[in-house]
């Protein structure tokens, strides 16, 4: 089990649920609550704002018809999909899905005023094809793939994603996944939890998980906090900007979200659903998930009947990344059906 290969865990799928948006005439705002955040979680209406990253970018590269229904696959709070059904006619629609509930309820609340041209399923994408046969969809125009945690699940403490944030060891992205980073690092062999590591990059792997298994013994790693605290003490900082358990906690995040494996399935899924013309568009946020897209891309266009848009991956501009530094490593890869 790791990054590099797929997660072989059995996935719970969870039965999509489909809300048609209702028309109101708020004004879209990509966040959940009233207040700015801070990260800290003061109250439930507190507010995680999330920017969607290289949103004109996505809508220049992905529509080349002005007809039918998008996917917007994973939905977050709604930016991406905002952008283009503002950039579409009046008659093209948008299927917005998303595999946390939470999430799927704040699109629903941020999308409001597009009205019927968006619906929300509440589901896994590497399900996809189950999602739009249950919405009477046979055909795509175009389809989005951002495969970035959104800015809530790092912000918001008690999901458990980041080392920032002490919070407990969960990373589900939905809630009735039965596995979290508890699981894995307090009832997972040395053998397994050191394979995870090692995969997803960090060359101390050996040494925090020794670390992770003598602690244990004594007592349950029970938040991010104790987590981080011990990798750091184990693991030399040498100067590093980026903190010694970053690679630790994205190798949970994967082995936790089944985020490989997912990837596969739902391009593997979404492939027969485009129409010849409609493009997929992917972001990633590191290397492995793009090693994926970039090797998938390459595959389909070998195959034959698909067509890379982009060369080489669309990245932010400076002035993106000057309103928005998480989008720093986001990069774009997109390819065409014939």
């Amino acid at each position: 089990m790791g990054c590099a290969v797929l997660v072989k865990i059995q996935k719970r799928s969870n039965g999509p649920f489909v809300r048609k948006v209702q028309q109101d005439h708020r004004p879209m705002t990509e966040n959940a609550g009233t207040g700015p955040s801070d990260g800290a979680e003061k109250n439930p209406a507190q507010e995680f704002t999330h920017i969607a990253v290289l949103a004109q970018e996505v809508v220049n590269l992905l529509v080349t018809g002005r007809k039918g229904t998008f996917v917007d696959a994973t939905l977050g709070m709604g930016g991406h999909t905002a952008r283009l059904l503002a950039a579409l006619p009046a008659d093209v629609s948008v299927l917005g899905i998303d595999w946390d509930p939470e999430m799927a309820a704040i699109a629903a609340r941020n999308l409001a005023q597009f009205g019927p041209r968006v619906k929300i399923a509440q589901g896994n994408f590497a399900n996809i094809d189950e999602i739009t046969a249950r919405e009477g969809i046979s055909s795509l125009s175009g389809a989005l793939f951002d495969l970035g945690i959104s800015s809530l699940h790092f912000d918001k403490a008690s999901r458990g994603f980041s080392i920032k944030h002490d919070g407990p060891l969960d990373m589900r992205i939905n809630p009735d996944n039965p596995l979290t980073a508890y699981t894995i690092i307090n009832q997972w062999p040395y053998e397994q939890i050191e394979h995870l590591i090692r995969i997803c990059g960090e060359r101390h792997s050996r040494r925090i998980t020794k670390a992770i298994l003598d602690t244990r013994r004594a007592r349950a790693l029970e938040t991010t906090a104790e987590l981080g605290a011990l990798i750091a003490r184990v693991v030399p900082a040498h100067g590093e900007k980026i903190h010694p358990a970053t690679k630790t906690f994205l190798a949970l995040r994967v082995a936790v979200n089944y985020e490989f494996d997912n990837i596969t399935r739902g391009i593997q899924k979404i492939m027969p659903l485009l129409k010849p013309g409609a493009r997929l568009g992917i972001i990633t946020f590191h290397s492995l998930e793009d090693r994926i897209v970039k090797e998938t891309f390459k595959m389909m266009a070998s195959l034959g009947g698909w067509q890379p848009v982009t060369r080489k991956p669309v990245k932010p501009s400076e002035a993106e990344l000057q309103e928005n530094k998480r989008a720093r490593s986001a990069k774009l890869r997109v390819i065409e059906k014939l």
